[in-house]
């Protein structure tokens, strides 16, 4: 698996999608950054695998890929990542990946005309200086 940006992207727009690729050079998911907080060093990431990669752990691969991309080239002091507490698969991959839950949106989202609880799950890039 191949994480690219399209040539131009670059998370001072606001945003920044890395798009996976397999080894036909196929496009089987994307990561991105977006709601990036300057002022704060904040973005949220989201994470869409194609039906036919999932359960196959590309989904890790590209969340702990992005975090590492984080860490090296970004100022960022957290991601975090807003999972419908449904989402028993996102959860497990931000999991894996070090990051914590950290609240409970309460009737957060609509599925199937009902209201659902979302997860907040947090990475702290960096640590903070003592107080």
């Amino acid at each position: 698996m191949t994480l690219k940006a399209q040539q131009g992207d670059s998370l001072s727009s606001g945003k920044l999608t890395l798009y996976a690729f397999d080894d036909y050079n196929r496009a089987v998911g994307c990561v991105e950054l977006y709601n990036y907080d300057p002022i704060n060093r904040r973005a949220a990431v989201g994470i869409v695998v194609s039906n036919e990669y999932r359960h196959l752990g590309l989904g890790s691969q590209m969340v702990q890929s992005l975090t590492r991309f984080c860490q090296e080239n970004t100022s960022l002091h957290q991601i975090y990542a807003d999972i419908a507490a449904t989402n028993t698969p996102s959860i497990h991959i931000f999991q894996k990946a070090g990051y914590l839950h950290c609240a409970t949106l309460h009737d957060w989202v609509i599925r199937s005309n009902h209201f659902i609880d979302t997860y907040r799950y947090q990475l702290i890039l960096e640590s903070t200086p003592s107080r």
